[in-house]
């Protein structure tokens, strides 16, 4: 796509449509695009979400962002319609399954009588795996007869998502932009070890089946003699799960739960090493946030996390070979000069390479394109 010229840009209005608001990556991007959409370009944004546990709501209202809670049940597609119809909205952008389907199909039917655009990020390819195959066929279905209009657009956070989009979903790859996951990054590096002793490794995200955290804890099984620890942070359903997991290994003297938090700061600049052991990965934001803060990383050999660590930005293991997984913590356990190699490369990466205020502008150029091209602008 060609950039647009700033200077004829006009604020947007834009609605933007998402399962929910837990902790997650999806969600984290979708509030630093809302903010610097809103600060930088003085767009008109409003956030629709469906789910009433809604811990980064937080993040949103601080930030002066409009958001409004619409609970799944029979009046939530013609709750969004009327709202869709009465909010003049240029772009409506959904996010995640739920709100792919349910929003797009709001959108879809009042599309005669409003001229607006549709986009949709697809964050991660692989969650129909976690559902029951009946259900994955009804929902792909809808999905793909929605993804055909001509006015429909795809943004995949990763060219591993875009590819298998093509090969898998059947989505023309002209329908596909690939806009890389972004964070903002850190002004400056305050990275401090407290104990000093013991090398600290670090995950934080979600407790799902998907995040293949037993790997993990078994990895740390093989490495019960040297000095290492881990600390775990986030929720999920596998929470308990996993701190029982802990206890019969015989590891929780050096494993560390933490409920999931907004202020994740404070872990990356404490730790010595990030690990994300994921079965499947969109683009994994939280290596991104990892690099910002100088970690090394330590990734599973999957889409979306291989694609961060080429070219020597981190270390790869094979999904759930915890054996491998321990090795290569022992690596950077063994050689701090690795360590700060690691991190420096992921650090100069993620400057150069996913920089919030590079990604809105971008995704601006996009919103304003796809409205020039199909000759439906309508800005006020």
């Amino acid at each position: 796509m060609t950039k647009t010229d700033d200077h004829n840009q006009k604020p947007l209005n834009v609605l933007h449509i998402i399962t929910g608001l837990r902790f997650g990556g999806a969600e984290k991007l979708l509030y630093l695009t809302c903010k610097y959409l809103q600060r930088g370009y003085e767009s008109r944004v409003k956030i629709v979400y469906f789910d009433p546990y809604a811990p980064m709501k937080k993040l949103f209202d601080e930030a002066g962002l409009m958001t409004e809670l619409i609970p799944i049940n029979l009046l939530i597609i013609p709750r969004l319609i009327r709202l869709i119809a009465e909010g003049n909205y240029q772009i409506i952008h959904t996010h995640l399954i739920h709100a792919d389907i349910i929003g797009r199909t709001a959108a879809i039917c009042t599309r005669l009588f409003h001229k607006y655009q549709i986009f949709t990020t697809v964050h991660d390819v692989g969650l129909f795996r976690w559902y029951p195959r009946f259900f994955f066929r009804i929902v792909r279905c809808i999905d793909r007869m929605q993804s055909c209009p001509r006015y429909s657009h795809v943004i995949a956070i990763s060219q591993s998502v875009r590819e298998i989009l093509i090969l898998n979903e059947h989505i023309k790859s002209h329908k596909i932009e690939v806009l890389y996951n972004a964070v903002e990054i850190p002004e400056t590096l305050t990275r401090k070890n407290e104990t000093g002793v013991k090398i600290r490794c670090l995950y934080i995200g979600r407790l799902v089946k998907e995040k293949n955290l037993p790997c993990l804890l078994e990895a740390m099984l093989l490495l019960r003699e040297e000095p290492v620890e881990l600390t775990i942070v986030g929720e999920g359903t596998e929470e308990e799960s996993l701190k029982a997991l802990a206890g019969t290994l015989g590891i929780s003297g050096s494993v560390q739960f933490v409920p999931a938090t907004l202020e994740t700061g404070q872990y990356y600049s404490s730790h010595d090493v990030f690990i994300l052991p994921s079965s499947l990965e969109g683009l994994g934001i939280v290596i991104l946030e990892a690099f910002g803060f100088g970690l090394p990383v330590i990734g599973s050999n999957v889409h979306g996390i291989r694609e961060l660590l080429a070219e020597n930005r981190g270390l790869l293991f094979d999904v759930n070979d915890a054996r491998g997984l321990a090795t290569q913590i022992e690596t950077l356990v063994t050689n701090p000069q690795l360590r700060i190699e690691y991190g420096r490369r992921g650090h100069d990466y993620v400057i150069k390479n996913h920089d919030i205020c590079v990604y809105v502008r971008r995704l601006h150029d996009i919103y304003h394109l796809a409205l020039v091209a199909n000759g439906k602008q309508i800005l006020q």
